[in-house]
């Protein structure tokens, strides 16, 4: 019986060897592996991943195994990622300081493209290959900046405000390279001779020119169409629920959104650009809606999934045997890489007003590649009819990627060290008017977060954040607004959201179980939370989250037993009012006062 079985047995493990799924679950699993190895080595995740897939693409390929069919989850993966990345982009940054934001962002970016450009010529790449990866050098490590800044508590800082600026302006022109791509593939045909019909200048610029209009009509069309749409979606969903208002909308929303995405990816693929495009700007479209805050919260776990996946198969890309016989020309393209950065980015900081000390931190902290760059290095080795990069000058490029975000720690241990010796150099004079500018739009915010943090004078309750607005919330709101005391309210009807909307309250629509939601309420700086939703379970884990990011916060919400009440003081509230006591109370007061009244009422005959 085992001899008969043998050959289906091999035949079965032949199969699962070349499937697809067995190929995720191996990337996925050594992801994870090497991942952990790295956070307890204290060292970034993101490279580790890369790491991961480059040791199970060597071993495939050192045993002629067959992970499936990985390519297509690797462009699904990064479609959806840049959809998330695009959702989450914060805009304020660039808002509130412009003119600086512009200069040093836009003007350093290209710079270090153009610069990056010519130093890959030097190395003997081809004026379309050599740009390509210019272009993708030129964007800075976002995640690895956010997370240095937030373990050394200098987010809010000068520096700080400048780094995520300047990074924020790079994700948008990243935006811009990628839509570039497909030009460039157009000259590398037309560069090295390859492909029947290359196409001659004038129709380049035809078709890049429908394109371009093509999504300029997409963007309107996101702009005027997706909140309604999205509105109607979440409309339907919460009437659907059969008295249970905005329970069914998160699904729906969340499912139409993804839809929204990959719609938008298939359009911009029609149009002659990357995929990859479209899904981001469906992301930057959705950020607009007042959805955005619902949605980042939905999606940052699978954000999380899609970043494993992505980069682990770009470290697929990565042949280590032609690594190994490319160190010297990698390690060379890393210092070249560094010097560009940090020289171009601190001269256009100092040159738009800012000190010595504050350009060499900023030019440090921004000095490596970053996590676009090999978005748009993968992007560029598969673009059509010709492949941008061969496979070995990809994985080269991204070898130096990785080498760059291996380094950029030990880079930023010495940034302040640095700015010490150049506390001598201030601002350049020709921006005296524009540092004064930005001195003032410095004053106008320290203003008003002080405003928001309330003075002497003001209530000692200043902000109040209200989960539900059914006539409970209603009345508390009404309560807060006679006595002045600032409150937002998170609200999942979303009518009601648009409705209250209109009438000037700060109400945002979304499920007070998501973190995302409950920070963009203001929970961190408010000084108490109050939960009226007559959702117990969805209470407690409220609950729970908030306490975690605000401890001190005031919590209060409502039961409707004694034995919820208990739970909800074990996840952390500070107060709970349980509906069947107050009821009883209530009912209790109400009976004896009717009773006096037919008591004291004169007998009638």
């Amino acid at each position: 019986m085992p001899t008969a079985f043998s050959p289906l047995i091999l035949a079965n493990v032949s199969a699962a060897a070349e499937s697809t799924g067995l190929g995720l679950m191996v990337i996925l699993f050594s992801a994870a592996v090497i991942a952990t190895i790295f956070r307890r080595l204290k060292l970034q995740i993101i490279p580790g991943y890369i790491v991961a897939g480059a040791l199970v693409g060597f071993v495939a390929q050192r045993f002629h195994w067959s992970l499936g069919d990985l390519e297509s989850i690797s462009q699904f993966a990064t479609i959806l990622l840049l959809f998330t990345i695009g959702l989450q982009l914060e805009l304020g940054e660039l808002r509130r300081s412009m003119v600086s934001i512009v200069g040093v962002g836009v003007g350093s970016t290209l710079v270090v493209a153009v610069a990056c450009w010519a130093a890959g010529a030097l190395f003997g790449l081809s004026g379309p290959t050599a740009l390509a990866i210019g272009l993708a050098m030129s964007i800075s490590s976002t995640a690895i900046l956010l997370r240095v800044l937030q373990e050394r508590r200098e987010l809010h800082q000068t520096h700080g405000r400048l780094c995520v600026g300047v990074s924020i302006a790079q994700d948008l022109l990243s935006i811009l390279m990628l839509g570039a791509l497909p030009a460039i593939a157009a000259w590398t045909v037309v560069d090295d001779g390859s492909g029947p019909g290359q196409p001659s200048v004038p129709q380049m610029l035809l078709s890049a020119g429908i394109g371009t209009l093509g999504v300029i009509v997409m963007l309107f069309f996101g702009r005027t169409a997706l909140p309604w749409i999205l509105a109607l979606v979440a409309d339907i969903g919460s009437r659907g629920m059969a008295g249970r208002s905005g329970f069914g909308s998160r699904e729906l929303v969340l499912v139409a959104s993804a839809a929204i995405a990959l719609a938008a990816a298939v359009v911009t693929k029609v149009l002659g650009f990357s995929a990859e495009l479209g899904a981001f700007l469906a992301g930057l479209l959705l950020a607009f809606t007042p959805f955005r805050t619902q949605l980042a919260g939905q999606f940052e776990p699978l954000r999380d999934l899609l970043m494993a996946i992505f980069f682990t198969t770009v470290g697929l890309l990565l042949n280590v045997p032609d690594i190994a016989a490319m160190i010297v020309p990698i390690v060379a393209g890393v210092l070249v890489l560094f010097v560009i950065k940090i020289v171009v980015i601190g001269l256009f900081a100092w040159g738009f007003g800012s000190s010595g000390p504050l350009s060499a931190i900023a030019a440090i902290y921004l000095g490596n590649a970053g996590e676009f760059s090999l978005v748009l290095l993968a992007a560029a080795g598969r673009t059509s009819p010709v492949p941008i990069l061969t496979p070995s000058v990809l994985g080269a490029a991204i070898a130096v990627v990785v080498l760059s975000l291996f380094l950029s720690p030990f880079a930023f241990a010495y940034a302040h060290e640095i700015a010490k010796r150049l506390q001598g150099i201030g601002p350049p004079g020709w921006t005296k008017s524009l540092r004064e500018k930005i001195q003032h739009d410095a004053a106008q915010a320290e203003i008003a977060t002080s405003a928001s943090e309330g003075a002497a004078d003001k209530p000692a309750l200043r902000h109040v954040v209200i989960a539900g607005f059914g006539p409970v919330g209603r009345h508390l709101a009404a309560r807060l607004s006679i006595q002045k005391i600032g409150y937002t309210v998170i609200e999942l009807n979303p009518s009601t959201v648009k409705r209250q909307s209109q009438l000037g309250k700060s109400i945002i629509y979304g499920d007070v179980t998501t973190p995302e939601v409950l920070e963009s309420a203001g929970m961190r700086h408010a000084d108490a939370f109050v939960l009226t939703i007559p959702d117990d379970d969805a209470s407690h884990r409220a609950i729970a989250i908030a306490r975690q990011l605000s401890p001190n916060v005031f919590i209060a919400c409502r039961t409707s037993y004694l034995s919820g009440a208990f739970r909800a003081y074990e996840a952390g509230a500070d107060h709970a009012v349980v509906e069947e006591v107050v009821t009883a109370d209530a009912m209790e007061k109400q009976i004896f006062e009717k009773i006096e009244e037919r008591w004291k009422a004169p007998k009638t005959a």
